[in-house]
């Protein structure tokens, strides 16, 4: 994914998959409910530390993978 407007529908997907509803997941990552509604929207005003906190609170971590070589760094 290279922007948040990829990152909302997968947060959106993987809070369904969890049988989450948005309040549910705001009030386990920390944020507000009306983030969560942006960053499902894909706003691309989203504070990247929300943005973090909402994807630990699905389980999922972020590596960051060289396009080039493939390389992952954590």
């Amino acid at each position: 994914m290279f922007t948040v407007r990829e990152a909302g529908p997968l947060v959106r997907e993987l809070r369904e998959e969890q049988g989450w509803t948005q309040v549910e997941l705001a009030r386990r990552a920390g944020v507000s409910r009306s983030f969560l509604v942006d960053l499902e929207a894909g706003k691309s005003t989203v504070e990247t530390w929300k943005f973090m906190d909402v994807f630990q609170a699905l389980g999922y971590e972020i590596a960051i993978r060289n396009r080039e070589t493939g390389k992952v760094r954590w």
